[in-house]
């Protein structure tokens, strides 16, 4: 078999062998599954999920920020900026805010349905951080986020 090219998308379970838009050389195929050599150099099968064929762009998160005082809202908007310069944004919030927001007593409606919300513990810096990262490598941000013109 010629080594085929292939990037990968998400990391799934695989956070020992695979980067995030990573350029891996498939030594092995089978239908369902390429065999590549990985980051801790060992031939591994994984699912041809992970992977789009090819060398592929993959947008990576770079930074993020804060968009409101987080003494001002419950639900705090932020920007991602991700290496390909898009820009994407989300709502962040903790579980004790979320339950602030909902003892209003104007509150109309009573609930919501807001699919780019994201729920940490803290609002300090390594937990957001390390969330976004774990969405980002698990290949889930752009359904977490929406698109920022």
């Amino acid at each position: 078999m010629d080594f085929k090219l292939v990037t990968c998308t998400h990391i799934g379970v695989y956070g020992h062998a695979l980067t995030r838009g990573g350029f891996y050389q498939a030594v092995d195929e089978e239908t369902d599954r390429f065999r590549i050599i990985g980051n801790h150099h060992k031939r591994v099968w994984i699912d041809k999920c992970y992977f789009s064929e090819g060398e592929v762009e993959v947008p990576i998160l770079s930074s993020w920020k804060f968009d409101d005082r987080l003494e001002d809202f419950d639900l705090i908007e932020v920007t991602l900026t991700f290496n390909n310069r898009m820009k994407r944004w989300c709502l962040i919030t903790t579980p004790e805010r979320l339950f602030k927001h909902f003892e209003q007593s104007h509150l109309d409606p009573p609930g919501f349905n807001i699919q780019h919300l994201i729920i940490v513990r803290t609002m300090n810096n390594e937990d957001i951080e390390q969330t976004l990262k774990h969405i980002d490598e698990h290949g889930e941000i752009e359904k977490a986020t929406l698109f920022l013109e």
